[in-house]
């Protein structure tokens, strides 16, 4: 199961459950988020490697992908990571360690 969780500060925690993790900074957490609501399963699975800086996680996010039965099981994983929230450059929050939404899948 995959775990990701985010934050206040804009960044998400992307984890296995057994100790595998990557933290992305806001940057690279918008880019993943933004990537998931600007284009189709197909698009945003081919991007997961460059999205997700650690092949491994990636790897595995590919696979639940990979494991959906249908399209809709597909498109509503990729829409777990299109309604994560964003912030903007410049954009301080006042609680930036606050989790904002967990999602499993």
């Amino acid at each position: 199961m995959i775990q990701v969780t985010n934050f206040g500060s804009g960044e998400l925690l992307i984890e296995d459950g057994s100790g595998l993790l990557v933290r992305l900074d806001r940057d690279t957490a918008n880019r993943l988020i933004m990537a998931g609501r600007m284009h189709t399963v197909t698009e945003f699975m081919n991007k997961l490697h460059i999205l997700i800086p650690n092949p491994a996680l990636a790897g595995l996010v590919r696979v639940a992908f990979d494991g959906a039965a249908s399209s809709t099981e597909k498109w509503n994983l990729k829409e777990k990571f299109a309604r994560l929230t964003t912030l903007a450059r410049g954009h301080e929050t006042k609680n930036p360690s606050e989790v904002l939404e967990t999602v499993s899948f």
